[in-house]
């Protein structure tokens, strides 16, 4: 392990003087470096399923498909967090195909859409701390024969939609949707905030969406226009209006309507997203309106309360110092400061 981030943070310092993108791949028996505008490409192409690679911060270019199961961490989504790296950003669309099960993303911004034909079945997909600009699509063209199971979205940000097609039994928990969540079947949706406000019951906030366990979220929506769908369970949910439409046959389970969001937060957050805007709840809030686990609804709350900055789990460059020019005995003083993470 010592080598793996010995080995990480020379490629990050080699980044921050020769103003690069890097990407490390780590695997079983090999460890190598990659760097311009195919950086990507050309680490997918050496990388086998099982593998690991580390982006730093700054922008690639995606494969527009991938097919095997390898782990990827950025640098960050957050400006401030990542002021001494910039944020990983990955541009172009891509297609997750067969042979992609177990595919991991963590700390990754996407400039594109991420699609999944419906004739393609891959299991086991995360996305953790990360923030899609587009659409994320996972029923191209239909639904498939078998559904895709075990996805995970935790702690990430959704500027657009969450087409959830053909996705089953899958957890997305502490995120914060600036859009709609769509066909989505007999999920997990927890902890949540949904900052978008529909106009009509056309532009429900979580549509075409049957059997989900709906909990602990906060709907900042004036409107009534919450849920459209079936046999939906809903517990432990906020919402400002206080006759919420939460689809037919709903199970209606202790929840907390007609409540002015003014009085919940410290700052109310609004529509469009910002990183600027404030989550946390007012300390009376923490206290009154308590999830089905007994902890703070929204996006603090639950089994995985957001950690501040979205920071990923691998080592974070959180300052760096570096000298104008060498001093008198001809010498760059570098200052890199790297930090382990818990989580």
């Amino acid at each position: 392990m010592k080598k793996i981030i010995f080995f990480l943070v020379s490629f990050f310092f080699a980044n921050f003087m020769m103003a690069q993108s890097v990407i490390v791949l780590h695997s079983t028996d090999t460890t190598a470096g990659f760097t311009g505008n195919t950086a990507f490409a050309d680490a997918y192409a050496l990388a086998q399923t099982g593998d690991t690679l580390y982006l730093s911060g700054g922008a690639f270019t995606m494969s527009s498909e991938i097919a095997k199961g390898l782990k990827i961490f950025g640098a960050g989504i957050h400006p401030d967090s990542t002021s001494a790296t910039y944020i990983t950003q990955l541009s172009g669309d891509v297609d997750i195909r067969n042979g992609a099960d177990g595919l991991y993303f963590e700390g990754i911004q996407f400039a594109h859409g991420i699609r999944e034909n419906y004739t393609h079945v891959v299991d086991d997909v995360s996305f953790v701390r990360c923030k899609f600009i587009s659409t994320l699509d996972f029923g191209i063209s239909g639904t498939p024969a078998v559904l895709r199971e075990n996805y995970a979205f935790i702690q990430s940000v959704f500027l657009n939609r969450l087409d959830m097609e053909g996705v089953t039994n899958s957890l997305i928990t502490n995120c914060i949707f600036n859009d709609r969540i769509y066909n989505s079947n007999s999920n997990s949706i927890k902890n949540s905030s949904f900052l978008y406000n529909p106009s009509s019951a056309s532009y429900d906030i979580i549509d075409n969406s049957n059997t989900n366990l709906i909990s602990n979220c906060i709907f900042h929506a004036t409107s009534s226009y919450i849920i459209d769908g079936a046999s939906n369970t809903i517990q432990n949910c906020v919402t400002q209006d206080a006759a919420p439409g939460y689809g037919s046959t709903p199970i209606d389970v202790n929840n907390y309507k007609g409540i002015d969001l003014s009085t919940v937060f410290i700052a109310l957050p609004s529509e469009p997203f910002s990183f600027d805007d404030n989550y946390h709840l007012t300390p009376s809030a923490e206290t009154t309106y308590l999830g089905d686990d007994g902890t703070q609804v929204g996006i603090y709350g639950g089994l995985f309360p957001l950690k501040e900055g979205f920071v990923p789990q691998n080592p974070h460059i959180s300052t760096k110092t570096i000298s104008s020019g060498t001093d008198e005995n001809g010498f760059l003083n570098v200052d890199v400061e790297v930090n382990a993470q818990d989580n």
